[in-house]
């Protein structure tokens, strides 16, 4: 279904910045390959009332979250991230209450605060993923988190919440007011609500193109997270910025007045529109360099080939079906992908014939990986076949070019 006003003020003042055509949702991995009549229309759209970046196109939550297949404990610096949250959150508030993570996935976050002794609840959508966090011990609802649910939440536990979590969540939602309702139900006088998103600055500097998709509605800089923010009594008093998918804001937000704002958050709204990131033709601008990037993407993967070169995909990300299905690539220029989550293994990328295998030390090197889980770059040059010179990555952002020691 196709939005026809800006899901944060309203307004129907919507330009098109981008159009990727028709694809998947990039978390549908089957074992069968995807039909035209399964795909759906992919396009950014600027709002010229609240700035706010956004997609026009949403699939039903029922259909994207049933059965997801990302989990966050595949990825180590996942992980240790998460951890220093934890941290943080823990050294703003007294213990004298729970954690709440919305979008909990498998609990990876949330066993960083059992680490420091919290006691924590999930709230997850997909139901293999809340199965899984359960059997590992971490209170999960299966849900769509909304005020209706905080309030069954609030009469059961009968606690303040001093944390409550949203990490890289807040722009998946559609109903994002209802949300943000239960959130501010839920949260203590004291309390803290940590938001962890793509930072749009990051991705519009960076040409990321990939990380726009069917689950990301909403792409957040500071100033309009606190707009939205502010809508329900709720204000940024601190963040900070992470390299985390390409480059991530963290936020810690409070109830209006309940804490000083600290100067990194006037700092970053500063920079924001020094940089004109309220501005539609930043936008346009954006627009034109993702064409050149896809051409220039497309001749590097095809001049390689010509010269007798193998090539495989390193890493079968939400983010790498976008990309993959905006090239227009098949199992022709990609012979397939190699991943460490089961959960895709034996599938297929979304909407393409390129098979998902397990990385193993049994399958042949290719001459190159392109590099789809490009994120994790700097830990995947640590391996040893990066080290001895036999790996090479085709690193997509912010431009084309082969990676090597």
């Amino acid at each position: 279904m196709r939005i026809d006003s800006c899901r944060v003020c309203g307004s129907d003042q919507l330009e098109l910045i981008n159009d990727f055509g028709e694809q998947p949702w990039c978390n549908d991995f089957r074992s069968s390959i995807i039909s035209d009549k399964e795909k759906y229309p992919l396009r950014t759209y600027f709002c010229k009332e609240c700035t706010v970046f956004q997609i026009d196109e949403n699939v039903d939550p029922g259909v994207m979250y049933s059965d997801h297949t990302y989990r966050s404990a595949c990825n180590e610096p996942m992980i240790k991230h998460f951890y220093k949250i934890a941290e943080k959150a823990t050294k703003l508030v007294d213990k004298n209450g729970l954690v709440l993570d919305i979008g909990s996935n498998d609990g990876t976050l949330l066993s960083q605060y059992k680490k420091l002794n919290w006691n924590v609840l999930g709230v997850e959508p997909s139901k293999n993923t809340a199965i899984a966090a359960n059997k590992n011990n971490i209170e999960t609802i299966n849900d769509f988190f909304e005020i209706n649910l905080s309030n069954k939440i609030k009469k059961k536990y009968k606690k303040d919440f001093k944390i409550i979590s949203a990490a890289n969540v807040l722009y998946h939602i559609e109903g994002i007011h209802e949300v943000l309702d239960g959130v501010s139900n839920l949260l203590s006088i004291d309390g803290i609500f940590v938001v962890q998103a793509s930072y749009l600055p990051s991705l519009i500097e960076k040409n990321e193109f990939d990380i726009i998709y069917h689950e990301h509605l909403l792409y957040y800089r500071m100033e309009t997270l606190n707009k939205l923010l502010n809508m329900h009594n709720l204000e940024v008093f601190d963040c900070t910025y992470s390299d985390v998918h390409g480059g991530s804001i963290i936020a810690f937000a409070c109830h209006c007045g309940s804490r000083r704002i600290e100067k990194s958050v006037t700092d970053a709204i500063k920079f924001e529109r020094e940089n004109r990131y309220h501005e539609i033709g930043t936008y346009k601008d954006f627009s034109k360099r993702v064409i050149n990037i896809q051409k220039a993407l497309v001749e590097l993967i095809r001049d390689l080939l010509g010269k007798g070169n193998t090539i495989c995909a390193y890493g079968a990300p939400a983010k790498g079906t976008v990309l993959i299905n905006s090239l227009g690539l098949t199992s022709r220029e990609i012979s397939f992908a190699v991943e460490v989550n089961n959960e895709k293994v034996g599938k297929y990328i979304p909407g393409t014939d390129i098979p998902v295998v397990f990385e193993s030390n049994e399958l042949d090197e290719p001459d190159y990986y392109l590099l789809l889980s490009w994120n994790f770059l700097p830990h995947f040059k640590k391996s040893k076949e990066f080290l001895t010179g036999k790996r090479k990555f085709i690193v997509p952002f912010p431009a084309p070019r082969v990676v090597k020691i």
